[in-house]
């Protein structure tokens, strides 16, 4: 799913409460300095937005006498208002102006000084609204400038001037619709609660084809009927504009991806739990509600029912450098209805670990395992979460990727502990006419030692001063023991003299060992030398 936001224009955005609701905990006018507005009014003051793109300019004035100021950046918020006093619908149309940017919804009218500045508006105004009409009021003003002035006005002081506008408007009579309800895809639909609260997210996407969507709320049902809610809405905000969606439309008539997260607090009810309702309110106060559903199940536990302990990994480390190998996650459960039906194995190494059957192996013993495989190479797979599930439908959870118990597993590659080691070395042929660069020349070793297999080598000449000749660099499939044959001609420009052959054998694990370089380890039988005449 889309998560990049998109900013809606504050020219054509539109934002509504989720319910009409007295606004409470409204800044109070907290002037720093020496700024002002001192005139407000709205051209022309009642609209008629019924046929749809109509506009409406706010202009104001203000000062601003701070010494040395380069003059005020603003944000005006403009809601509609509510049916009674002092209440208002949804998040604000927004309008921004900021000192040195460019392509802002806000202008300055030709003629300002940083002293005293005449700014202008024109947003679009929406042309679906709860009846047909309504009363849009600009409910905060806030100004800065770059010496620390700063002033921030709410509804009230504004009132002293021409704050307000009405107009005449379509009736939205019809709420908002929804699709694709999931848990959240990053997440998988398991929760742990333990003694900590913990949370799920879910998306959806919400359409209202008029006002647009303000926000919405889940209800989840769980074991015994006990309810949890979860709500989103839309919002404006200085840095990213309107966001509570990871994409929303112009005029918010489509919303997609819009997260909700639903709190689970310590020791909720162990179970399923599933959406039971969805409520959605759109720009113009509608709500649709959505009940009787049994969606996006999740399964929440504190391993109170079912829980296992004692997790080992057999075999541990594991020989991956023959191949993809397959070792068995093992652990002991408690409090199980009926045997265990599945195991799932998580990890977040980026290295391949996987698992390709979740089904579970009940022993004699009491202790349950699950395959789990390796592929070759890897090095470490550390596990992170463990799902485990018995025939009844009781859940435990064990790892960091739920919050939950550590298993305390790592499963990693065995360790390459010998190095690449040969007994046995042979050249041919030995002598070679310095004309001579067809032949060639065949160093094979047999291989006696290694870990993890060669399969890398590297062949130099040393010359009779101790100068290093390469004079070839190959790979070869993984070689754990017997011969190993590199094949190479004769150098051009090579004179004639005696070389000795130097030999660097790597490993799938990158490391190496050198056979035949000066005052290093020497060739099985002694020096390989090469004859050229």
């Amino acid at each position: 799913m889309r998560r990049k936001l998109r900013r809606i224009a504050a020219a054509i955005g539109v934002g509504i409460a989720l319910v009409l609701a007295p606004v409470t905990g409204t800044a109070a006018a907290q002037e720093k300095g020496a700024a002002a507005v001192t005139a407000m009014d709205f051209t022309p003051s009642a609209v008629d937005a019924t046929p749809g793109g109509e506009i409406v300019t706010l202009r104001w004035t203000m000062t601003d006498t701070t010494p040395g100021t380069d003059g005020m950046s603003v944000r005006v918020s403009l809601r509609r208002q509510g049916t009674t006093a002092g209440t208002y619908l949804g998040v604000p149309l927004v309008g921004t102006y900021e000192v040195g940017s460019f392509g802002q919804d806000i202008k300055l009218v030709p003629g300002s000084t940083p002293q005293k500045a005449t700014y202008e508006w024109t947003p679009a105004v929406p042309q679906y609204a709860a009846g047909t009409s309504v009363t849009w009021a600009v409910t905060r003003l806030e100004a800065w400038d770059h010496r620390g002035t700063s002033l921030d006005w709410d509804a009230a002081r504004l009132g002293a001037f021409h704050s307000t506008f009405e107009a005449k408007t379509l009736a939205d009579e019809q709420g908002p619709t929804y699709e694709n309800l999931a848990v959240d895809n990053e997440q998988p639909p398991y929760v742990y609660v333990g003694k900590g609260a913990s949370s799920m997210t879910y998306e959806l996407d919400v359409h209202d084809a008029q006002a647009g969507i303000s926000g919405g709320a889940l209800t989840l049902t769980g074991p015994g009927g006990r309810h949890l809610t979860g709500s989103f809405a839309i919002e404006w905000t200085w840095d990213e504009g309107y966001r509570g969606c990871g994409y929303i439309g112009s005029g918010q008539t489509d919303a997609t991806s819009c997260r909700v997260s639903v709190a689970f607090p310590a020791h909720t009810a162990s179970g399923k739990w599933t959406v039971s309702k969805v409520e959605l309110t759109d720009n113009a106060g509608n709500t649709s509600a959505y009940g009787k559903l049994s969606a996006a199940p999740v399964h929440v536990t504190s391993d109170d029912v079912l829980s296992a302990d004692g997790f080992t990994a057999t075999p541990n480390p594991v020989d991956t450098w023959h191949g993809d190998r397959t070792t068995k996650v093992v652990f002991r459960v408690h409090g199980n209805r009926g045997a265990i039906a599945s195991a799932v194995v998580r990890t977040d190494s980026p290295n391949g670990c996987r698992q390709s059957s979740t089904k579970a192996t009940n022993a004699a013993d009491g202790t349950v395992s699950v395959d789990y495989g390796v592929p070759r190479w890897v090095f470490t797979c550390p596990i992170t979460g463990l799902i485990i599930t018995d025939r009844a439908g009781n859940v435990a959870l064990y790892g960091s990727e739920f919050g939950a118990p550590e298993t305390g597993l790592t499963i990693t590659s065995a360790p390459d502990k010998v190095l690449p080691e040969i007994d046995q070395a042979t050249l041919s042929p030995t002598v070679v006419p310095a004309t001579d660069h067809s032949t060639n020349i065949r160093l094979t070793v047999n291989v006696s030692g290694t870990t993890s297999g060669v399969d890398g080598y590297d062949v130099s000449l040393v010359d009779s001063s101790g100068t290093m000749h390469p004079v070839v660099t190959g790979g070869t499939s993984p070689t754990f023991s017997g011969p190993l044959t590199a094949t190479f001609p004769l150098p051009d420009n090579m004179p004639p003299g005696r070389y000795t052959i130097a030999l660097v054998l790597s490993d799938q694990a990158n490391k190496s060992s050198s056979f035949g370089f000066p005052n290093g380890t020497p060739m099985p039988g002694g020096p390989l030398t090469l004859t050229v005449t």
